[in-house]
């Protein structure tokens, strides 16, 4: 779940509040109204048939709300009693919800809009009263399984009855289940791409000097260390020997330790969020904006919503994130999708602080139909990362080298609470080669370092009516250099 705010961050309101500005106006954001007396701390969303959404609280409740894109929804109770829902799904025509104990499947035999049967779809895995044993999802994958993600216990060690804990499950559609990944800390978010790969983010922690995002597969561990006694479990898919090695960087820790898996995309810390949550691939084809088969994805600590380009170098993904729409009521906790494209933004604070007037409610973002002025895509090349834009770009300021500033990071892998960015380079852009299209730019440059986030500013473009890029900054996280 979210952190705590920890430092003073005026100079970064700041700049959030000029980039608002800009955000305005091509996504829209509102407020949607719900009852004085529902205390809507939205827990796990679902879009239903219909315009209709399924939303838990975290109180233990499951609403409908329907008539959402007319502005004046309706709500109706729908289940009640559950422990604490952190993810919800529809499912061929039922709902699922991971409960701290179970997944649960939720019938309404009669039709009546109220849930008939509470069944145990799925269960076994360690459960000690730990205030942290959080659980999420699920997120259903390309063959139809369930997973469902386990947060460490924190603090508890290896307690007999603790088995799984920081570990991902995979449930097939009869409810039995297998360990797949370990090694999470809290991955409060959990979803597929439209591919229906599997990925979580994770919270800045021990072990975890930012937050990630992560793909899930099995045999992979995450890099906490609290998941590693069942990794000597049957039915586990990775071992690690001996205790985990500290003092040295992520990509040499991945170097070390066979099973460590580097994150996909790492978030840096205040730059592009503090405590990531919810994953949503952009599934509408077009209807909210240029951003088609990209992920979003919460954040809680900042209320805003952060944006993913992902792509495969030697079969393993990895990719870059942005800031994309800042300013929300609270923290955002759930993400989903409404029957217009419209995205859904579910939102708690439960616990934890964040920016915002609200503790809880939810939000409605609408692309409003006017193109954004973005870096839609950076994608890794052997020499350096090719830029796509949203809109065309002027050739004067495009291919002037003094428009992009790049550097490189990485991160310590220890178990220490969270990480400073270390041994920082500034890199050299040897040369930009600008398309016909005006719409991409080859960056060639010089030094290029496997294992690290390699973070560019690009203050100088403008497009054609000499207008500056919305968000100026991209962080790529070069796991793999490409051959070609």
């Amino acid at each position: 779940m979210a952190l705590a705010m920890k430092k003073p961050f005026t100079i970064m309101l700041l700049g959030a509040a000029a980039a608002i500005a800009d955000e305005n106006d091509c996504y829209r954001l509102t407020s949607v109204p719900f009852p004085k007396d529902l205390k809507l701390e939205i827990s796990g969303m679902a879009a239903l048939p219909g315009d209709g959404m399924a939303l838990a609280i975290r109180k233990g409740e499951i609403w409908i709300a329907r008539g959402l894109s007319r502005g004046k929804p309706v709500y109706k109770k729908f289940a009640s009693g559950l422990h604490e829902p952190l993810g919800l799904a529809y499912h061929k025509g039922d709902l699922y919800t991971v409960q701290r104990t179970e997944l649960t499947r939720l019938r309404d035999i009669d039709n009546d809009g109220q849930a008939d049967e509470y069944l145990t779809h799925a269960k076994g895995w360690g459960v000690t009263g730990n205030y942290h044993e959080y659980a999420y999802g699920p997120a259903i994958d390309k063959a139809g399984n369930m997973w469902v993600a386990l947060n460490c216990s924190i603090g508890k060690g290896s307690n007999p009855n603790n088995q799984w804990r920081g570990w991902s499950l995979r449930v097939k559609p009869d409810g039995s289940w297998t360990p797949m990944s370990g090694g999470f800390r809290s991955p409060s978010g959990i979803g597929t791409n439209l591919t229906g790969d599997v990925f979580a983010t994770d919270q800045q922690g021990n072990w975890f000097p930012t937050c990630p995002l992560m793909h899930l597969k099995s045999g992979a561990f995450h890099g906490h260390a609290d998941s590693l006694p069942f990794a000597q479990l049957p039915g586990a898919t990775f071992k690690v020997d001996g205790e985990l090695p500290e003092n040295l960087t992520v990509p040499q820790a991945a170097r070390r330790i066979g099973a460590y898996q580097l994150p996909a995309v790492w978030f840096p810390y205040r730059k592009v969020g503090m405590s990531t949550t919810d994953i949503l691939a952009d599934s509408t084809q077009g209807r909210f904006g240029p951003f088609a088969g990209q992920l979003f994805c919460g954040e809680f600590t900042m209320s805003f919503v952060s944006r993913v380009f992902l792509e495969k170098v030697n079969g393993e993904y990895q990719g870059a994130c942005f800031r994309f729409r800042d300013g929300l009521d609270c923290a955002a906790l759930r993400l989903q999708w409404g029957t217009d494209g419209s995205m859904y933004i579910g939102q708690s604070n439960r616990g934890w602080n964040s920016l915002g007037t609200r503790s809880y409610g939810l939000q409605r973002l609408q692309w409003t139909g006017r193109m954004p002025f973005e870096i839609k895509t950076m994608s890794a090349r052997c020499d350096g990362f090719v830029l796509t834009f949203t809109r065309p770009v002027d050739p004067r300021t495009a291919t002037n080298l003094r428009s992009y500033v790049i550097s490189s990071y990485t991160y310590p892998y220890h178990s220490k609470y969270g990480g400073e960015e270390t041994d920082i380079r500034t890199l050299a852009v040897k040369s930009v080669i600008l398309d016909v299209a005006n719409t991409s730019v080859h960056l060639k440059i010089e030094g290029l370092r496997a294992g690290y986030v390699h973070e560019l500013h690009a203050g100088g473009i403008r497009d054609l009516k000499g207008q500056p890029l919305d968000h100026r900054e991209a962080y790529y996280t070069l796991n793999r250099i490409p051959e070609m």
